[in-house]
């Protein structure tokens, strides 16, 4: 099933409405908008610069730039909502937010711009008309947005070895090998593997967790228990493909290069994104009837 958007006119040929006010020649999805627009190209143009940089443009293409697809489907979902939102009166407050988000897009601060893009999206959402709202869909995609982009790198930070020992314990479990703490023995006693924090499946989980967020604000679907095992479906599913890469590396070291590469990344992170997609949407398909 193809998630549906509904049609709607650009806001500059909608028909004003009472109460409905201008900040610097902006009305109010205009300006939302351009908030959230600014805010993203100023905390992801660092990401693409370092990806270029290393990979050169052919292979920072295949890896969408060092940023997930479903990242770029987010910004993309969450633009078009903001564009659509009901051009009602901008307050004052509105206006600060717009103005604080200008000077922060002017420092350069790249990576704490999420977590400000955070604050924002939660603003929006509490003032936004109700849950099914434009401007509450808007807000809760971008705020998903930050979690694999920022938040879960924190959480990482912060409980980084327990979540390597996971994944090197699924490795020593397949493999039969012995594991310490996030360094698991390769299979045959061909040496040792050592599960770095790049590898880790805590972003993939990241990036399953914003996928389900995507469909249910799209189909506008309530988030209830059975649901939810659909959304358990897709981590664990992006966990099992990481742990088989990691796993392939101890069998066969000798192509560590391509399967630990940008060749290997980048097949890991389309199957990823092909696999959790195909999740989510039938997750979504089934929950629309669960009354779980």
């Amino acid at each position: 099933m193809v998630a549906n958007f509904h049609v709607a006119e650009a806001p500059g040929s909608q028909q004003s409405v009472a109460g409905e006010t201008l900040f610097i020649g902006l009305n109010k999805p205009e300006l939302i908008t351009l908030v959230f627009a600014l805010l993203s190209s100023n905390a992801i143009l660092s990401k693409i610069a370092t990806g270029i940089a290393r990979d050169g443009w052919i292979y920072a293409a295949i890896n969408t730039f060092e940023v997930s697809a479903i990242v770029w489907g987010g910004l993309a979902i969450g633009l078009r909502y903001a564009w659509r939102i009901e051009p009602t009166t901008i307050n004052s407050l509105d206006k600060f937010v717009a103005v604080a988000a200008f000077l922060a897009c002017l420092l350069p601060l790249s990576p704490l711009t999420w977590p400000f893009m955070s604050v924002v999206a939660i603003y929006f959402i509490a003032t936004s008309s109700g849950s099914t709202s434009d401007q509450a869909h808007a807000g809760w995609i971008f705020l998903a947005v930050t979690v694999p982009m920022f938040w879960s790198k924190q959480l990482f930070s912060v409980f980084s070895n327990f979540f390597l020992a996971i994944d090197a314990s699924l490795v020593a479990g397949i493999t039969g090998t012995e594991r310490t703490s996030n360094i698991v023995a390769m299979p045959g006693g061909a040496g040792y593997m050592q599960i770095a924090a790049p590898c880790s499946s805590m972003a993939n989980v990241s990036l399953a967790l914003l996928c389900w967020v995507l469909f249910t604000q799209v189909n506008d679907m309530r988030w209830r228990p059975r649901n939810m095992l659909w959304c358990g479906l897709a981590c664990l599913s992006v966990v099992s493909i990481n742990v088989f890469r990691i796993t392939l590396i101890g069998y066969f070291p000798q192509h560590f290069d391509l399967l630990h590469g940008p060749i290997g990344a980048s097949v890991v992170s389309w199957l990823s994104l092909i696999v959790v997609v195909l999740i989510c949407n039938y997750g979504v398909r089934n929950g629309r009837n669960s009354t779980l």
